[in-house]
């Protein structure tokens, strides 16, 4: 039975990121890899990304917009293949249907609340 497990490649280089991917392979597991808004914007991310072939792809780009422009962005890394997206639900359900409606095969994935967010910042900006 194949197991799955997702990697973080925290980084903004390519090179590293490369590494990741290379010192990660095993038939054991069945891996996937994350990439964060900081290397997808970076100078080599989306065209590292892109040659990644039948690997698990997750995206961790947080949207949070508009409902066109989270669906806009979207459309624009559809090129990258990408399995996994995560959309912040604050975004308000118009942009959860917008993203569902042109995500295709990519599974979204809503974030709720940011992991370095405590119960005093929660209540600092309203929640």
């Amino acid at each position: 039975m194949s197991k799955n497990i997702f990697i973080a490649c925290d980084t903004n280089k390519a090179a590293t990121a490369q590494k990741i991917v290379k010192y990660s392979n095993t038939k054991k597991l069945k891996i996937g890899y994350k990439f964060g808004l900081e290397f997808i914007n970076s100078k080599n991310g989306r065209l590292f990304i892109s040659k990644i072939k039948d690997k698990i792809i997750f995206a961790d780009l947080k949207l949070h917009d508009i409902p066109n422009t989270c669906a806009s962005a979207i459309k624009a890394i559809k090129d990258l293949r990408v399995n996994y997206l995560t959309i912040h639900v604050s975004a308000g359900l118009e942009a959860l249907k917008a993203s569902k409606k042109v995500s295709g095969k990519i599974k979204l994935i809503g974030v709720t609340t940011l992991t370095s967010i405590d119960d005093y910042s929660l209540k600092e900006i309203g929640y």
